[in-house]
């Protein structure tokens, strides 16, 4: 028997005598290489790609699987998490980060491909901004960019999102914020927030939209057998009905401000289901 296989035979027996698996007989040396490299970071992730990066001041409005706000990158939006990385709104970024994949193989449903992971954050300035005053309406708007509702910003259509704000359906709120170079806004604070109060009375919601016919895209429930782009606020229906309600109807921007003519006037709380009537 050679002297090489004497020295492994050893090692081998004084690994038996220690309890230590089959797999780290023989191979101590290696493993304790192995174990300083990785502590050290030189067996880290195997990054498909580094790059760097400038991300924006503000967040905004964006669908994955649903409605979501995603980070503004290299001035796209971005629908995934940065590992390691803290956002806050105001401030301009440029990032150092890697792109791995965590699976190995397919992700799991609904999970991205790849994932990011911040190496290191290069500058942080704060970036320029200018004062705004928002009034923003208790009830929100058919969007005309996708189908969906949007806030009523100073009496227009607001597609986008206000980072910072939380939207208080059915109340008027007056917003001090600050609006960045991309047309966003981050919310500073909330200087009021007024229930919006009108009168009482009964509508009627048709079982299927229509176009809204006011010039603009986008699909509007039939109210009172008229296309209504408005949001009635608290009411949920069921697909392929019509329905009666009691409402409280309320004026959606206070006296002075105008609003172009695909944004309705007037807008809607739900009180109480009057009647169902399924579709034949």
């Amino acid at each position: 028997m050679g002297a090489a296989n004497i020295r492994f035979r050893r090692r081998r027996d004084a690994g038996r005598r220690q309890g230590l698996p089959m797999w780290a007989r023989g191979s101590a040396p290696v493993c304790v290489v192995t174990l300083v490299l990785a502590g050290c970071g030189l067996f880290g992730p195997g990054y498909l790609e580094i790059r760097e990066v400038a991300v924006g001041p503000t967040l905004a409005r964006c669908y994955g699987e649903g409605l979501q706000s995603c980070m503004v990158v290299d001035g796209g939006l971005f629908y995934d998490q940065i590992e390691g990385f803290t956002y806050e709104p105001g401030y301009d970024y440029r990032l150092r980060i890697g792109k791995h994949d965590p699976w190995g193989g397919e992700p799991p449903q609904d999970a991205g491909r790849y994932a990011y992971r911040l190496l290191e954050q290069l500058e942080k300035t704060v970036a320029p901004s200018s004062p705004a005053t928002l009034s923003v309406a208790p009830a929100r708007v058919t969007c005309i960019s996708v189908d969906d509702f949007c806030l009523v910003v100073n009496g227009a259509l607001y597609d986008d999102m206000i980072t910072g704000f939380e939207y208080g359906p059915g109340h008027h709120h007056v917003l001090d914020a600050n609006l960045y170079r991309d047309g966003r806004y981050v919310l500073n604070e909330v200087s009021s927030k007024t229930m919006a109060a009108g009168t009482e009375e009964e509508i009627t919601i048709d079982r299927h939209r229509v176009e809204c016919g006011d010039g603009q895209p986008g699909y509007c429930k039939v109210v009172n057998g008229a296309p209504f782009r408005g949001e009635i606020v608290g009411f949920e229906p069921e697909h392929d009905y019509d329905y009666r309600l009691r409402v409280e109807r309320f004026d959606m921007f206070p006296e002075g401000v105008t609003a172009p003519p695909y944004v309705p006037l007037h807008g809607y709380r739900w009180l109480e289901t009057l009647e169902r009537t399924s579709g034949s």
